[in-house]
């Protein structure tokens, strides 16, 4: 599992002394190079745009566009990275105010899968640097895509808190609850995934399906770890494989609320048969 961001310093007190012109100047100029950056790239791809085109839009000087970040690649981070805090924040905010876990856990990475279905190159460039690139983007791209798998814990966590204690006489006699095969040691060469016959592809459960077991009141943090490590694990291939061509990259939002459900009812069952 990647490492999880440190947890955020207490807020220090505010200060009441306004914000100086230069400061302000710094600010703006940012917003104004953030706001270009996104539009272009959004519209033209990584490779069609330049950094001049980017100063241009911005009203800045090529001189002052690398004072924010140190390259092409860089700026392309700064874009992504934005975009990445903002769907970290409205996952988690769709699963306070109830949504099914599957929409908030898909807006997490809505920004990914936006931009892997324009210009797959925009997420290619992105995974590449925030593997392999330097400087201090990269280093917010590495929290923000831990911050992703941290999300999806907190998401399943509050969907297993919002919903009823499991009852397992009612779900024993439930005629609409598919029945949970019993589990098996990881080491067990009869595992049921393996039978001869089973569809290549697992029945589709409705993001609002009641039976996703891995979020049953009562998962340990263990549990819910391993399940949303999984999950983000499962996503992230689905997205690189579109940026790669080596998958189709039209309804790659449906692909992925495919895995989701799925994972939650297996690794659920999985996980219950483990206890």
């Amino acid at each position: 599992m990647p490492p999880r961001p440190s947890p955020p310093a207490p807020a220090a007190a505010p200060d009441a002394r306004p914000i100086g012109r230069r400061e302000r100047n710094k600010r703006d100029k940012l917003r104004r190079i953030l706001a270009a950056a996104t539009e272009l790239f959004t519209a033209h791809g990584y490779s069609a745009v330049s950094t001049q085109q980017i100063a241009d839009a911005a009203d800045v000087g090529t001189g002052t566009l690398f004072r924010y970040a140190g390259s092409k690649a860089g700026l392309l981070m700064l874009v992504m990275n934005e975009q990445l805090r903002i769907g970290v924040e409205r996952g988690v905010a769709l699963a306070r105010s109830g949504a099914a876990p599957a929409d908030a856990i898909l807006a997490l990475v809505t920004p990914l899968v936006e931009a892997g279905s324009r210009h797959p190159e925009n997420t290619a460039v992105y995974q590449r640097e925030t593997l392999f690139g330097t400087g201090p983007e990269r280093e917010t791209a590495a929290a923000e895509v831990a911050r992703i798998e941290s999300a999806i814990e907190e998401i399943l966590r509050i969907a297993a808190a919002s919903r009823p204690p499991h009852d397992p006489d009612r779900a024993a006699h439930d005629p609409d609850r598919p029945a949970r095969a019993p589990h098996r040691p990881a080491h067990d060469p009869d595992h049921s995934a393996l039978e001869p016959g089973r569809s290549a592809r697992a029945p589709h459960r409705p993001a609002h399906d009641p039976d996703h077991s891995a979020l049953e009141p009562g998962r340990s943090a263990r549990d819910l770890g391993r399940t949303a490590h999984a999950i983000y694990s499962t996503m992230y291939m689905d997205i690189v494989r579109v940026c790669m061509g080596r998958a189709p990259a039209d309804d790659l939002t449906g692909r992925l609320r495919e895995s989701v459900d799925h994972l939650l009812g297996e690794l659920g069952a999985h996980n219950e048969g483990c206890k």
